[in-house]
């Protein structure tokens, strides 16, 4: 990492209707740095990434790329000035393989009259290698979400990125998957590209990257050298109160209760969910883990 900025947010306004998403936003991107973007849901993070990617325009302030100004359009001149971003929800064109999915902005510039398959899945195949073993005629609607967000990634992989930003990237993967992602990352960023990372995992932001920034309400907040702080600083940062215990005590032997107060069993639905069972104690939080996709 080095301290030439690549990107600058300056003073950026985005408000939709009364509500104000993003209140006067500065942002600093070094080059060769991942840097990790924190914050609740509703703290601006994804919309100053839409603003970024030219999927929103914002009412007022800059954005400086490479010490030049810059007007951000659409996403197709993000990628024309070196943008990249992977959303966490999936955006890929599922009745189409993944091979056309993933060059498909190269295929939509390209003057040809034919267009060349077997290339493309050649080509495909290269880019894919690094990430996992997905068989590029594959037609997206055929994958897994998990192998979905990967082909999200290795579409953003290239575009030949100055800048990329992954939004909770992780959150379909599994633990394999995201371990092989965190070393591309780390490649990537050798390389000079410079990535944001978004995730509320704070394991993820202290292994993987460099600084943090913290936003909240629409707010810049601050931004901390991640081996210079711990977990809870950022958590502090972004509640806005000193969080003295993360997980707060539980429930006493002499507060739990047997009362069954909800009791499922053997659920079915033909496509989504399996012989589910589970009961709901009278005054517990039963709590519901899988990745997205899972049911």
């Amino acid at each position: 990492m080095t301290d030439d900025v690549i990107l600058k947010i300056a003073n950026v306004s985005k408000s939709f209707g009364a509500i104000r998403a993003l209140k006067g936003v500065d942002f600093e991107l070094r080059k060769g740095e991942i840097h990790a973007l924190a914050g609740e849901n509703g703290a601006g993070k994804s919309t100053l990434m839409n603003v970024i990617d030219g999927i929103l325009q914002p009412d007022s302030g800059e954005i400086i790329l490479g010490g030049e100004a810059v007007r951000i359009t659409s996403p197709a001149v993000a990628q024309k000035l070196g943008i990249g971003l992977v959303h966490q929800e999936i955006a890929l064109c599922p009745d189409v393989s993944v091979a056309e999915n993933i060059f498909m902005a190269a295929t939509n510039a390209s003057r040809s009259f034919l267009m060349d398959y077997d290339g493309l899945r050649k080509k495909a195949k290269i880019v894919l290698e690094e990430l996992a073993d997905i068989d590029p005629a594959t037609l997206v609607r055929d994958l897994s979400i998990s192998s979905q967000q990967l082909v999200e990634i290795a579409k953003a992989l290239t575009l030949d990125c100055r800048v990329l930003i992954l939004d909770e990237p992780t959150a379909a993967l599994t633990e394999t998957e995201a371990q092989v992602l965190f070393a591309i990352m780390r490649r990537l960023a050798d390389r000079g590209i410079s990535i944001i990372y978004i995730s509320h995992r704070m394991a993820e932001i202290f292994d993987n990257c460099d600084r943090v920034s913290v936003f909240r309400d629409g707010q810049y907040i601050v931004t901390y050298k991640l081996a210079d702080i711990e977990p809870g600083d950022v958590v502090n940062a972004m509640v806005g109160r000193v969080i003295d215990k993360l997980y707060p005590e539980k429930q006493t032997a002499a507060e739990r209760s047997e009362e069954i107060i909800l009791k499922v069993d053997g659920l079915n639905e033909a496509r989504r969910f399996h012989d589910i069972s589970f009961e709901l104690k009278k005054g517990e939080i039963l709590g519901f883990a899988g990745l997205i996709g899972s049911g």
